[in-house]
């Protein structure tokens, strides 16, 4: 294989490391004459797919079934704080009409639209990680499902942390919007502090789920002849 082709550093975790790992037993065994496909069991009663990396599977369904559920929690907690802020409206509602009393700020269209969109983002990506978990992990689904549901479920999940956090700097501006510019830039930044931080603890993984996304479809292309 061509040094090209290779790039260890970028498998960052045991399941994209078997997904590489997999792409090599598939070419080794397309190198195989068809008449020993029917004899693919060693002494131990065991095909080849049972024995291929039985460790670093067990390996990569444990870290991935974690990475899940630790998804999972914070997605859930973040669909929970929009559903509530979608029921505590910035301004409270109007005594008289019970209508919000900012419905008629532009922000006020920001707010509503981000929250919605963070809401349909996290129970999107809840419904990805739960689908993860509760997969069989078939040697096969290591290939490309759980990559794939893994990077989408990260995606959904980033994109819900921003709504988020669009929805409460709007409410900020909201509520600040006689004070001075400074205050509401100042304001504005922290309140964009999480998405800085969930970017540094999780684009990592995210980048190297993509990149190793995009070497493996160059790679399938000199696997399968």
């Amino acid at each position: 294989m061509k040094s090209k082709h290779y790039m260890p550093e970028k498998l960052q975790s045991p399941e994209l490391e078997l997904q590489d790992k997999m792409l090599w037993f598939e070419r080794v065994k397309s190198k195989i004459p068809p008449h020993f496909h029917g004899h693919d069991r060693n002494d131990k009663k065991l095909t080849a797919e049972q024995f291929f990396n039985k460790e670093l599977r067990t390996s990569a369904t444990e870290w991935i079934k974690r990475t899940s559920e630790g998804c999972t929690v914070v997605a859930v907690l973040i669909a929970t704080v929009a559903f509530a802020a979608a029921y505590t409206v910035p301004g409270g509602p109007n005594s008289q009409a019970g209508t919000p009393v900012l419905v008629n700020k532009p922000f006020f269209v920001v707010f509503t639209a981000t929250d919605v969109l963070s809401l349909s983002f996290a129970l999107t990506s809840v419904v990805i990680f739960l689908s993860i978990v509760s997969s069989p992990f078939r040697f096969r689904d290591f290939k490309k499902s759980l990559p794939n549901k893994l990077m989408f479920g990260f995606t959904f999940l980033f994109l819900s942390v921003s709504m988020m956090m669009f929805a409460f700097g709007s409410t900020v501006l909201l509520m600040i919007q006689n004070r001075e510019s400074w205050t509401k830039i100042i304001l504005y930044a922290f309140s964009f502090l999480p998405v800085g931080i969930f970017a540094l603890a999780y684009f990592p993984l995210f980048i190297s789920l993509s990149v190793t996304y995009k070497y493996l479809l160059k790679k399938l292309r000199w696997v399968i002849p």
